[in-house]
């Protein structure tokens, strides 16, 4: 009786030893695609960063690329601490309930009950609708325009977080407090102030103390609270590089990195004063699964939604059919994404010194490879020239497998991909048949006949195919004002950024209407 269940547990542990296998040959895979992807981006001179992976409470990727201080050829490291933008406002919003959990703060007070000089019009909102982006105070970034000179210029000057709030207290609301959702930097620097109030502490004091520090957040803190870190990373831009050198890379190291001033962010700078690294950023993902600090009914707390699907300083949402928990970070010069995907028990960070990265395509990539779907590498090659009659045959239009029309035209600027309602797209020659499509990164690869004349086209990009065959009766042959050489107007699209994203590289695409 004993053999057979001493050889019944060997089978039992055999069994176990075997099924795990695969996990870890996974885990492996993944760790290597993320590390291709990153390294691809960096050797582009498109990042330079950090990132983190973890799934099922264990790290799986985690390294640094790029310059921290590309000056002095200091290397991006995991200690290397960034201001980490708007994803400050997690811990705004944390402090906020730690102060409501200490009877020191209200959510439902109107604010004017902890604000000096408090505006009449204040008087309806409330903590929780700062905390929900739901007061109808405007934002102040939407004026100033993020990242434009302008904008540098008054965030420059020391007293830059005072004078936003006294103007502020000057200006209408753009709505009635509670009515609707609009994401206001104002609105956190108003309840920092609050914070401060209500805790009878400086608010970098109070984070620091209350959430920081019980966090282990050891590498992390509030701009003006104390003596920057040494190691500080550096914030990078750059301007117009044309298509030939995005598409063909530039070295990080290749001299058009232009270093950006660090923002004061005087305190109480609520909105966006915190800078972190990817593992103090990993530790509070860990408490936000439900710890001492922050109890698993306070994380369903901060994580169910309101309007704008933002919760208490997170946004909840879905992606590729899951449940995400999600803030991002962009100022000058720096970008940071935390995301969560809690029943898949997955968390992704990423943060650069690079402003001019895709951090949205980062972010999507990377979430796509650890959740084992489909994605591409990042685009790179050559540009061509090609002949007005090659660009001629190419134009028509094309149906997709649903039935949409997509029509590919030779506009003045560009070789232009219009699908109705979704996209209208510049796209640009690496070869007779193959065009890089930077509205989603991707690619339109034709199929060509005999004549080489263009009979389908493969819109490809987040990894998947989208075919579409050229409809009949097409017209053959240029037009008088078709019969234009595109290589002599392809142009980069990487100029001064939009303010709406400093990491958007293509002001040549836009939302089909």
């Amino acid at each position: 009786m004993r053999i057979r269940k001493s050889a019944s547990l060997v089978l039992l542990l055999f069994i176990l030893i075997v099924s795990t296998q695969p996990t870890f040959a996974q885990t492996k895979d993944i760790a290597n695609s993320i590390d291709q992807y990153l390294s691809i981006r960096t050797d582009l001179g498109r990042f330079s960063g950090a990132a983190l992976i973890a799934k099922d409470g264990k790290i799986i990727f985690r390294k640094a690329f790029g310059f921290a201080n590309v000056e002095r050829r200091i290397p991006y490291t995991l200690e290397t601490p960034q201001d980490v933008a708007s994803v400050t406002k997690m811990f705004t919003a944390m402090a906020a309930l730690k102060l409501r959990d200490q009877g020191k703060l209200h959510l439902d007070d109107s604010i004017c009950n902890y604000l000096d000089d408090c505006p009449e019009i204040w008087k309806p909102i409330t903590v929780r609708h700062l905390m929900r982006h739901t007061s109808g105070i405007p934002d102040y970034e939407e004026k100033l325009e993020l990242g434009s000179d302008k904008y540098l210029a008054f965030m420059n000057q020391p007293d830059a977080t005072t004078r936003i709030l006294e103007s502020a207290k000057k200006l209408p609301l753009d709505f009635k407090p509670g009515e609707k959702f609009s994401y206001s930097n104002t609105g956190y620097i108003v309840l920092s102030y609050l914070i401060q109030k209500a805790s009878g502490q400086p608010f970098s004091e109070f984070v620091k103390r209350a959430i920081l520090e019980p966090a282990g957040m050891k590498h992390s803190g509030m701009f003006g609270s104390s003596k920057l870190p040494k190691n500080l990373a550096n914030g990078y831009t750059h301007g117009d590089l044309g298509w030939e050198r995005i598409l063909g890379g530039v070295s990080l190291t290749g001299g058009h990195l232009k270093k950006l001033p660090q923002l004061p962010l005087t305190p109480p700078a609520g909105d966006g004063g915190l800078y972190s690294t990817v593992d103090d950023l990993y530790r509070w993902s860990q408490v936000m699964d439900g710890s001492r600090l922050v109890s698993p009914e306070e994380a369903a707390e901060v994580f169910t939604p309101d309007l704008g699907n933002y919760g208490y300083g997170w946004f909840v949402d879905h992606l590729f059919e899951r449940r995400r928990l999600w803030h991002s970070g962009v100022l000058p010069g720096y970008l940071s994404d935390i995301i969560k995907f809690p029943d898949d028990k997955i968390t992704v960070i990423v943060v650069t010194n690079l402003d001019r990265s895709r951090i949205s395509r980062i972010r999507r990539d990377l979430s796509a490879i650890v959740l084992g779907l489909p994605y591409d590498m990042p685009v790179s090659g050559k540009l061509v020239k090609l002949t007005a009659d090659q660009i001629a045959k190419l134009e028509g239009d094309y149906k997709m497998a649903d039935g949409a029309v997509l029509n590919i035209s030779n506009q003045p600027d560009y070789l232009t991909a219009k699908l109705k309602g979704r996209y209208i797209a510049g796209l640009i020659p690496l070869s007779p048949s193959e065009f890089y499509f930077p509205f989603y990164d991707g690619k339109a690869i034709f199929t060509l006949d005999a004549n080489g004349r263009a009979v389908k086209v493969n819109m490809h990009y987040n990894g998947e195919d989208h075919i579409a065959e050229r409809l009949a009766q097409q017209p053959e042959g240029p037009s008088d004002t078709q019969a234009r050489n595109i290589t002599n107007r392809c142009r980069s699209a990487a100029v001064t950024c939009p303010s709406s994203s400093l990491s958007s590289q293509v002001v040549a695409t836009r939302a089909a209407t």
